[in-house]
Parts: structure tokens; C-alpha cells; sequence
């Protein structure tokens, strides 16, 4: 003898609500690209990249875009980061200015005391170095 199944109100409307938030999600996740249009008039799909555009040199190889760097020192180590990286430098590297090796766990407790390269217009690429010390002691 077989068994019917059945569902009462409350796991009907949760099963419903449920496959109406998937559907809701679909709906919401969606990218949408703009349409770009090319000189030739023809609409196309552009992607954003965080990656650097890149000039092509005279020798057709192509080179980062340069950027520009800004000084750093005496800053909060957190701010110094973002600061390089609004301005297109993504190789980041921090270091202990006390010489004892110390890890920069939290970024927002560290001073930048130095850093390499020194403000100024640098290709994109470059790595930028940041010498901090923790907050309160003296670089």
C-alpha cells in the first residue's frame, strides 16, 4: 500500500519563499555590462580589469603605465597601503624600521618611518617598500 505525502501550510510557504529568494538572487547577481561602442560604431562588451593599462614602447613590448607615488612617511602604515594602491601600486611590502623583525599583523598600529622608492613618478609595477615602527616609539 503506498503512503501519500503531504506537506502542511507552513512547509509549502517556506519551500515557496525559499525557491523565491534563489530566483530573487539570480535575478540580483547578474552583471550587467555596458555596451561600448568602438570607432568603427560597433557595440561591444567592456570588462573592468584592476590590472595596470599598459603603454606599448617603440619596440612593440608593452610597459606599465606610470604612476604616481605619494609620500608616505609619518603615516598611519594601513593609510600608506591604501594611499599606494589608490594611486596604482599594487607590489607592497612592509617592514619592521626597529630591526627586530617584527610582523605588522594589525596595519593601523604601525608608523611608516621610510619608505623605497621615495615619493615621486614610478611605473606602476614597481615594488613599494614601507619601514614602520609600532605606533608610539620613535623611528
Amino acid at each position: 500500500m503506498k503512503k501519500k505525502i503531504t506537506l502542511g501550510k507552513g512547509a509549502g510557504i517556506a519551500l515557496a519563499a525559499f525557491v523565491g529568494l534563489g530566483v530573487l538572487g539570480a535575478v540580483v547577481g547578474e552583471e550587467e555590462k555596458a555596451p561600448a561602442v568602438d570607432v568603427s560604431g560597433e557595440a561591444r562588451e567592456e570588462k573592468a580589469s584592476k590590472e595596470p593599462r599598459k603603454a606599448v614602447d617603440e619596440a612593440g613590448e608593452q610597459q606599465p603605465e606610470d604612476g604616481e607615488l605619494p609620500g608616505m612617511v609619518g603615516e598611519n602604515l594601513q593609510f600608506a597601503q591604501d594611499s599606494a594602491q589608490a594611486a596604482g601600486f599594487y607590489v607592497l611590502d612592509d617592514q619592521d624600521a626597529s630591526g627586530l623583525g617584527r610582523l605588522q599583523v594589525m596595519d593601523r598600529n604601525w608608523t611608516v618611518c621610510s619608505q623605497e622608492p621615495g615619493p615621486g613618478t614610478y611605473p606602476v609595477d614597481t615594488k613599494v617598500t614601507f619601514y614602520a615602527v609600532k605606533t608610539g616609539e620613535s623611528c
